[in-house]
């Protein structure tokens, strides 16, 4: 059952709860490196509130496969990533358009790849896009 969000400019359709079905399976990991799953480890201690723009579209912060480690801010690790959500876009899409959550940057865009999408993930999809600044937790050391 798709639930109507306006968020800044966008109007998006998500179907949370089959998204949150999505996120529940055991997907494979494509990435096993230290960013990753430090990025893993360190989403999972926010506090609810910073999390609560992923959590309300079906989506666990920990699980994302489509992210990278953009070096370090004022000795916190950059990450920016995207988690694919069972939905649309009724309105809204500028190109470069960036709202804000906190110190969490986000954006919405229509997958252009299904690289990164899980295997299974069903159609309509769209992609919330993240930028966020996490501590390094693990206690190796940092690559």
């Amino acid at each position: 059952m798709f639930t109507v969000f306006d968020i800044g400019p966008w109007v998006i359709e998500a179907d949370t709860a089959e998204t949150r079905k999505q996120y529940e399976k055991s997907w494979a990991d494509p990435c096993d490196c230290g960013s990753c799953r430090n990025f893993s480890e360190a989403v999972n201690l926010l506090p609810a509130e910073k999390t609560r723009l992923f959590r309300q579209f079906g989506i666990r912060p920990a699980v994302c496969h489509d992210l990278g480690e953009h070096g370090k801010e004022n000795g916190l690790h950059h990450y920016a990533g995207s988690y694919p959500i069972v939905g649309r876009l009724r309105e809204g899409w500028p190109k470069f358009h960036i709202e804000r959550a906190g110190d969490i940057r986000f954006s919405f865009s229509l997958a252009s790849t299904t690289f990164f999408i899980p295997k299974g993930f069903p159609d309509p999809i769209i992609h919330l896009d993240f930028s966020l600044l996490l501590p390094w937790v693990l206690e190796e050391d940092a690559d």
